[in-house]
């Protein structure tokens, strides 16, 4: 089991990839932590899902881009198991909205729970690692849109793109203490939201993913256990790119080759 007797973190983890990241950590023996800030019936299916599996999973209401809830979403995890050495920033929000019509509440929120969040926790457990002197393991969940632009999207892609060099600057300061830092960029995944959003999702994205499909939320949770385990032991200040090789596609016209 990858992740025996580690103790997990994961923030927004009440459904979509948080949820499936929580469960197949719990799958290879670690025991969690269950963040949630609106979804207290989410969150407490993922905990009776962890304990079917044999680990032991504590919920934990906080919103993390507030100093006392992380503050008191760590210090509750640590009394409960007595440490907590693998992180996934997993926390995140996207509003869709033209540029033009953003306001500053907008931009606001999204950079405070997708970036300042990441400050805020990263920082709680390394201190923690730090003086317990223990190794540990971070991980950010950064998206495609730290690659390029999408629409509707500017504090989004702004939040995502300061998280790639938080990654780097982050691992480099806690590499000596033996915390590595790196983050898993996902493509566009099929969970509630993106089809809410798009009604004609997945199929419009099908043309420009060169595996022809879009990704699961087992295909985010899977590298990232990978990466808090001991066999990713000397990766840090990563990005990893989940997208089905969309980032490395540039769609052009089509043409007959073969003439």
């Amino acid at each position: 089991m990858k992740l025996k007797d580690r103790v997990a973190l994961v923030t927004g983890s009440s459904k979509g990839i948080g949820a499936a990241i929580a469960i197949e950590a719990a799958r290879e023996g670690a025991n969690f932590i269950i963040n949630y800030c609106s979804d207290k019936a989410g969150a407490r299916r993922v905990s009776r899902e962890i304990e079917s599996l044999g680990g032991a999973g504590l919920v934990v209401h906080g919103d993390v881009s507030l100093p006392k809830d992380v503050d008191s979403m760590v210090s509750a995890g640590i009394e409960r198991f007595g440490k907590i050495d693998v992180l996934v920033n997993n926390a995140g929000i996207s509003i869709w909205k033209p540029f033009l019509e953003l306001s500053e509440d907008n931009w606001d929120r999204t950079l405070d729970v997708n970036l300042k969040s990441v400050f805020l926790c990263s920082q709680a457990v390394a201190r923690h690692l730090v003086e317990q002197k223990i190794p540990g393991s971070i991980v950010n969940i950064s998206s495609i849109a730290a690659y390029g632009a999408l629409d509707c999207l500017v504090p989004y892609c702004a939040s995502k793109g300061g998280m790639t060099l938080a990654t780097k600057a982050m691992a480099t300061e806690l590499g000596p203490y033996g915390i590595r830092v790196n983050a898993v960029a996902a493509g566009t995944i099929d969970i509630k939201r993106n089809r809410n959003t798009d009604p004609e999702y997945p199929d419009d994205w099908i043309p420009f993913i060169p595996m022809g499909r879009v990704g699961t939320v087992e295909d985010i949770a899977k590298p990232v256990i990978f990466l808090a385990s001991d066999n990713a032991d000397y990766i840090t200040g990563q990005t990893f790119w989940i997208d089905g090789g969309l980032t490395s596609y540039v769609p052009m016209p089509r043409a007959d080759f073969a003439r």
